[in-house]
């Protein structure tokens, strides 16, 4: 059976910029899985909303009968994977430092954080618990032990709240994705696949 697996970069970020994304590939590639790189606008419109961002996702996102698919997206890759997982349904997921920006996140958050996050999102109030609610698929969850305690929280309360989830910390690992200690435990998910 063929498999794909569709990475979604974070915010800012594409493969071309980050060589983080192209050492993922190489671990999907040695499981026999065919990566696919998503290409999101991010920030080519403001104010910006993430339902613009799930339709150029979706649409690169081809569900195809006899395929095994996979998706991994990092920060507001994740957010954007975790929003159209309704209707992705694939395999699994691996939701790398889950952008901690839902609104059960943002009363923990610095007051300029969420200024700034409202401001720059039109569509910024999504319930992650709704959400959660809607998801049956196979989740992995990576976060980094030096990220911070926003994204290691939005980590935590997503395992507890995701049916079917495991929580994978890299240790030593910011929020970068093409940190080595970061890769070393995306690569060790993979290989779980």
């Amino acid at each position: 059976m063929k498999k794909i697996a569709y990475i979604i970069p974070g915010y800012g970020e594409s493969h071309l910029k980050q060589r983080g994304y192209n050492k993922v590939a190489k671990f999907f590639e040695a499981r026999g899985v065919t990566p696919i790189h998503v290409e999101i606008g991010w920030g080519r419109n403001k104010p910006e909303r993430f339902s613009e961002y799930a339709e150029q996702f979706l649409k690169q996102y081809k569900k195809q009968k006899g395929v095994e698919t996979y998706i991994l997206g990092f920060s507001y890759g994740a957010t954007l994977a975790f929003l159209t997982a309704h209707k992705t349904k694939p395999k699994a997921f691996i939701f790398c430092s889950l952008s901690p920006y839902f609104e059960e996140d943002l009363i923990h958050l610095k007051p300029s954080w969420v200024k700034w996050f409202r401001k720059s999102f039109t569509e910024s109030d999504y319930s992650f618990t709704k959400l959660a609610l809607k998801i049956k698929t196979r989740t992995y969850l990576i976060a980094g032990d030096d990220e911070g305690k926003e994204v290691m929280s939005r980590a935590k309360d997503a395992k507890r709240k995701l049916c079917d989830s495991s929580l994978a910390i890299a240790r030593g690992a910011k929020h970068k994705i093409g940190q080595e200690e970061y890769l070393k435990t995306i690569r060790r998910v993979i290989s779980k696949l």
